[in-house]
């Protein structure tokens, strides 16, 4: 079944202006898969104890990012967030994320029983999206809480909002802590100036880096850098042998090296790429309505232009709306949808067709947004409060109620939009009025809300209190 859905799909016109960062181009042709999927036979290597072609293949790699070790991954950065935390922390830690990090850190620390340690990165009012994490902010909690023993934060965020990763690692030398970039969606930054710098040039101890999302690779294939001494890379090659499969597809293995080698040697393919999105960015100066959120409108540290963010804050439309009008009018699927946006997602692999079909289409969008009136309600991006650790919740009872019923009652269960996977709520956390109706507002416009039941979200039975045993 899933093999004739696939092929049903692939016969379509629909334009993807999502991952993988192949764009489903001659995808099946890179290198004759029939000949390609095969074990650790003999003379072929181990990925686990790399000696032979894998070994070569990772020191380019290194070569290439200018690291101290490059690890190739298939289980995607999901798998580099795992090795990454557990290989800095031990059972009990104490860490400090950023609020916006994707759901592995979270699972990590639930398996770790770390004490999570929260930055709250500013919200920009202007489009409702994350800004960059500060290195003061970083500072300031760190004082407080000088035994952190990681750091780990986003950049680029899902969004394109890139942090000033060197001068947060300023700040934590002078605490020793090792900083851990997950740079899912940046693994194309070091390949032109005309993108900002990659964490592994910044400084960054630890950089995790799909290669899928914005490199001609296959979904799941991903890479971890080690970037200084501060980490153990004999503990790293310990914690890789626990979370990566013992059978790793050594197709996934070759598309992951096809889609760096691709770009380290295509120099023309790359300006291209560049000059293509320079040319789209110009074109959107033409819209009356909609906004492609650049770095200047969005007062951030500094921002990946590869990533087209089209707000339709303060226009009569959702972005549900606009990614369901590209999809069923123009036959174009954007990569996710939030209430006042929506993300198309480039590679080398566009071609200038496929970038003057999504101007020609958002172009017509803009100028049918004069004929209604309807106004839409716009959502307030808050923070709930930690009551306790995510790990704690499997102490009590857990129980499900109605949305309506849920202020005040602790969260038992993630809570997401995915994608991005960021958790609108933790377990942990006290279910605030804000955050219900956001959920509520996600669920009536019909997005993918993770964690919830229906209309019942999942509380904890318990009466909170602290380590001690007193009531708060």
């Amino acid at each position: 079944m899933l093999d004739t859905k696939l092929r049903d799909y692939a016969d379509t016109d629909t334009y993807p202006f999502h991952m993988p960062g192949h764009k489903r181009k001659d995808s099946g042709n890179f290198f004759g898969i029939e000949a390609m999927d095969i074990t650790e036979i003999r003379g072929y290597d181990n990925l686990h104890c790399p000696e032979g072609m894998i070994r070569e293949s990772m020191d380019l790699l290194r070569k290439i990012y200018g690291t101290r070790e490059s690890w190739y991954l298939v289980g995607g950065s999901t798998m580099g967030i795992l090795i990454s935390v557990s290989s800095v922390c031990k059972p009990g830690d104490k860490i400090l994320i950023g609020r916006n990090c994707h759901k592995a850190v979270y699972n990590c620390i639930r398996l770790l029983q770390l004490e999570a340690v929260y930055c709250y990165p500013e919200v920009s009012g202007q489009f409702d999206v994350y800004k960059d994490m500060k290195p003061e902010s970083i500072e300031e909690i760190l004082k407080e809480h000088p035994d952190v023993k990681a750091v780990v934060i986003t950049s680029p965020t899902y969004e394109g909002v890139v942090s000033d990763v060197t001068g947060i690692k300023k700040v934590l030398e002078r605490y020793d802590i090792p900083l851990i970039v997950d740079e899912a969606h940046g693994g194309h930054l070091i390949f032109h100036e005309y993108f900002p710098k990659s964490a592994v040039e910044c400084g960054a101890d630890l950089v995790i880096q799909s290669t899928h999302k914005t490199l001609p690779s296959f979904t799941q294939t991903a890479v971890l850098h080690l970037c200084s001494e501060l980490v153990s890379k004999e503990r790293i090659e310990e914690m890789i042998d626990i979370y990566e499969t013992s059978s790793p597809s050594y197709l996934l293995l070759a598309s992951a090296e096809y889609g760096i080698m691709y770009m380290n040697e295509k120099e023309d393919k790359v300006n291209q790429y560049v000059d293509k999105l320079k040319k789209f960015r110009r074109r959107c100066g033409q819209f009356n309505h909609l906004l492609l959120i650049d770095a200047n409108e969005m007062n951030c540290f500094d921002y990946d232009r590869g990533k087209l963010v089209i707000s339709v804050k303060n226009t009569n439309i959702s972005g549900k709306q606009l990614f369901d009008c590209l999809l069923n009018d123009y036959k174009i699927e954007l990569e996710m949808e939030n209430l006042t946006y929506g993300i198309a997602m480039t590679s080398v692999c566009d071609a200038e067709k496929d970038y003057d079909r999504l101007w020609e289409a958002l172009y017509e969008i803009d100028r049918e947004m004069e004929k209604s009136e309807r106004t839409v309600k716009k959502n307030q991006i808050v923070y709930p409060k930690k009551i306790m650790e995510s790990w704690e919740c499997s102490q009590y009872p857990s129980y499900k109620v109605d949305l309506e019923q849920a202020e005040g009652k602790i969260c038992g269960k993630y809570v997401m939009i995915y994608p991005p996977g960021s958790p609108i709520l933790v377990p942990g956390e006290k279910i605030i009025k804000e955050v219900v109706e956001n959920i509520r507002y996600y669920l009536y416009n019909g997005y993918n809300v993770t964690g919830i039941s229906g209309d019942q979200i999942t509380v904890i039975d318990h009466e909170v209190t602290d380590r001690r045993g007193h009531v708060k």
